[in-house]
């Protein structure tokens, strides 16, 4: 990986005007570095500045968990997606390890977190990696 890559689209119906969906979609691939923690954060902040704050500010926290577990927990790099219109956020990180048990040392509570947040959440396992995917659902966002 020669540092990071980001891809973003844009796509709107063909016309402005009530009803027209606008869709968001970004991706970015990361070291397994601290610093991709804010960097990933940023991404999901500018495809979600439409949104609530409320929904903009869930979707950056899950981001965060998720991309902090695969930092510690996989040490590969990663790439973040997202996807946002305005009733829905998916967010997916893909890493290059399989689950990893538990730590008993790890204070962590992020995926009951990603949990209490996300609408759905999930570990998908592939044979190159993980991806692990939640989708927030903006008018449903706990007051946190």
């Amino acid at each position: 990986m020669n540092g990071p890559r980001q891809e973003t689209t844009r796509a709107t119906g063909a016309q402005l005007g009530e009803g027209t969906t606008v869709f968001n979609v970004a991706s970015l691939e990361l070291p397994p570095t601290a610093e991709s923690v804010p960097a990933a954060r940023q991404l999901v902040g500018t495809v979600t500045g439409h949104l609530p704050r409320r929904a903009r500010e869930a979707a950056e926290l899950i981001t965060s968990e998720l991309v902090t577990n695969s930092v510690v927990h996989a040490g590969t790099p990663f790439t973040v997606f997202a996807a946002v219109d305005e009733d829905s956020v998916e967010l997916v990180v893909a890493d290059g390890t399989g689950w990893t048990a538990d730590d008993p040392d790890s204070a962590g509570h992020g995926l009951l977190l990603v949990g209490l947040l996300a609408a759905e959440w999930a570990t998908v396992m592939e044979a190159d990696g993980k991806r692990v995917w939640a989708r927030l659902e903006v008018d449903d966002v706990p007051a946190f």
